[in-house]
């Protein structure tokens, strides 16, 4: 095994900038937004929308900031509300599709899905993912599923004397929170680093080049798989790639988009449960559906 030292520090730092430059200001804003009690007005035009997914109305810039953004701008809109457990989970599974659209799309468009069917799709299986947590009674699912609680992060409050102590102390917290977010992706793009070293994977030929994009994609993500995905898609076929891209669709990411709602009070098991179940139907799906439309073409012929 060998570990890429620079490498390591290169995707932290960049993803640390990232983190800071997102995090910071979105955590703010939501605050001066409860401050100056605004959440509800923005909160009462995105009712009809957070209530298809079960979540309160205040969630709606969580979700708007992470289907257009990233995660980041998602996860600081939310810090602040309260969330319960139940929140936090459908939270994680819906934005867990449905996230960065403008970039993973584009990354979509070069391994041949277009936009349309990139969008809609994701768009279509956000919402299935959610169907167990909908149809399911919560109290099959969680232990306590409006416990509003974690371990690691808990949003103060704190009643400030005056506007200025308010904006120190939520630049406390939004400083706090992402130093937290900061070491938690730096122990993944760690471990990241640690499977990428193996000798293993270094081993394996262009015969294997779709579990090679299929583990990519699944452990690291879309957006910072890109190059392995796209190299690796130059010796696949194209029913092989589709059945990649939709699966990664469904599930990518699955460690650290997980471990960031884990953070705070999430379902580790119904994230990635969930996620794998739709995912891994969805590629047999598209395999099936290209082995029958062979097996058709050969009868016309013959």
């Amino acid at each position: 095994m060998t570990f890429d030292t620079q490498a390591f520090f290169s995707s932290a730092l960049s993803t640390a900038r990232v983190i800071v430059f997102t995090v910071i200001p979105y955590f703010l804003l939501a605050e001066l937004l409860m401050y100056f009690e605004l959440m509800p007005i923005i909160a009462q035009v995105f009712e009809p929308f957070t209530s298809l997914l079960n979540l309160p109305p205040e969630a709606a810039l969580a979700l708007a900031s992470g289907v257009f953004l990233n995660l980041y701008a998602a996860i600081a809109f939310a810090a602040p509300l309260g969330l319960s457990v139940y929140d936090w989970t459908v939270l994680g599974l819906f934005l867990g599709v449905l996230h960065a659209i403008p970039i993973e799309s584009a990354i979509m468009k070069k391994l041949g899905i277009d936009w349309l069917h990139s969008v809609g799709f994701r768009l279509i299986m956000a919402f299935v993912v959610l169907t167990p947590l909908l149809i399911i009674p919560t109290e099959l699912l969680f232990n306590n599923p409006d416990k509003v609680s974690n371990a690691l992060y808990q949003p103060t409050l704190v009643v400030a004397d005056n506007f200025t102590d308010f904006i120190l102390q939520k630049s406390y917290e939004a400083t706090l929170l992402t130093v937290e977010i900061i070491i938690l992706v730096s122990l993944v793009i760690f471990v990241v680093t640690i499977i990428k070293g193996l000798k293993i994977l270094k081993k394996f030929d262009h015969h294997l080049s779709t579990v090679m994009a299929l583990v990519t994609g699944l452990l690291i993500g879309i957006t910072y798989g890109a190059g392995v995905l796209l190299k690796e898609a130059r010796y696949m076929s194209k029913k092989q790639v589709i059945a990649v891209c939709y699966f990664l669709m469904v599930a990518h990411a699955i460690i650290e988009d997980t471990l960031l709602f884990v953070f705070f009070g999430a379902d580790m098991f119904l994230l990635i449960g969930i996620r794998l179940f739709f995912a891994v139907i969805v590629f047999f799906l598209i395999s099936a559906y290209y082995k029958t439309g062979d097996a058709e073409y050969k009868d016309k012929v013959l």
